[in-house]
């Protein structure tokens, strides 16, 4: 028998591509394009960076303005205008400013009695006399300046003129006494010396801070810095509605304060720090009309 041949079998490949890469033109344009992009995007995040370094920088100098104002505001807006005003000049202010209020129930002998008005304990803890105010049945004042002694008891006085602590209240026995003309329920309050100064600042040397300063103890605290040396206090005087850089301290009515706060440190990329400059004003509550 004879064989048949084998086919011969043959893988018939399809016609081969050459597969085609990209040519240097194509790839220079490409990488020109690339670099442009990249370039403008890093110039956009300098960009954006440098903006919110700012930002934070104008932020930080308008946290020095408010925190000065809030720390002040409570002393100032509490001080009585015909003599709770000692001493001024434009970078500094001398203040009484009271921390506790009552009624007068009467005097026996060096003490007077005082049913006082609820206050915070923390303040009439930390608060150091330094005299006491009198406000007789015309609405004048009369300051009795030195060391006050206070010591709890002289109930049964208030009681003798039917004047009673108030719930939070207490009754003091206070000497010096008050002065003669004073009568049960006159209003009386106790003082403190306060200063308020723009000078040097300990935190930030070479700077300009606000301090404020307890007379009596000389105990400084150093509130908000840094300040721009044009910081200042203006004064309000009696029938004025503009605010003048001297006065007469008796005349003083209010106060203006001009709270040119900067950064600690200069944005990224400037020389300058940045500024917020402020102003407001306080007028004294127990002003006479």
């Amino acid at each position: 028998m004879r064989s048949l041949p084998r086919r011969s079998r043959r893988t018939h490949a399809g016609p081969s591509r050459a597969r085609r890469g990209a040519s240097l033109p194509e790839l220079l344009i490409a990488l020109v394009v690339l670099g442009i992009i990249g370039a403008a995007s890093v110039r956009l995040l300098i960009s954006q960076t440098s903006f919110y370094d700012v930002q934070m920088k104008q932020r930080a100098a308008r946290n020095v303005s408010r925190a000065a104002v809030n720390m002040m505001l409570s002393d100032i807006r509490m001080v009585e205008s015909t003599g709770g005003v000692e001493a001024i000049t434009s970078t500094s202010v001398t203040l009484r400013i009271p921390y506790a209020m009552g009624m007068a129930c009467g005097t026996v002998g060096p003490v007077s009695v005082i049913a006082l008005l609820p206050a915070d304990s923390t303040v009439l803890a930390n608060a150091t006399p330094s005299g006491h105010g009198w406000r007789d049945a015309s609405g004048a004042y009369t300051y009795t300046n030195g060391s006050v002694a206070t010591i709890s008891g002289g109930t049964a006085l208030c009681n003798f003129v039917n004047i009673s602590a108030v719930p939070g209240g207490r009754v003091i026995a206070m000497s010096p006494a008050l002065p003669s003309g004073a009568a049960p329920g006159d209003a009386v309050f106790l003082y403190q010396r306060i200063r308020y100064e723009f000078k040097s600042s300990d935190v930030l040397p070479g700077r300009v801070a606000l301090w404020r300063t307890v007379i009596d103890t000389d105990t400084h605290e150093e509130l908000a810095a840094p300040f721009e040396s044009s910081a200042h206090f203006r004064f309000f005087q009696f029938d004025r509605d503009t605010s003048d850089v001297t006065a007469t301290a008796s005349d003083v009515r209010g106060l203006e304060l001009v709270l040119n706060a900067e950064s600690r440190y200069a944005a990224s990329g400037e020389s300058a720090k940045e500024r917020s400059p402020f102003r407001t004003a306080v007028f004294f509550n127990n002003r006479v009309n």
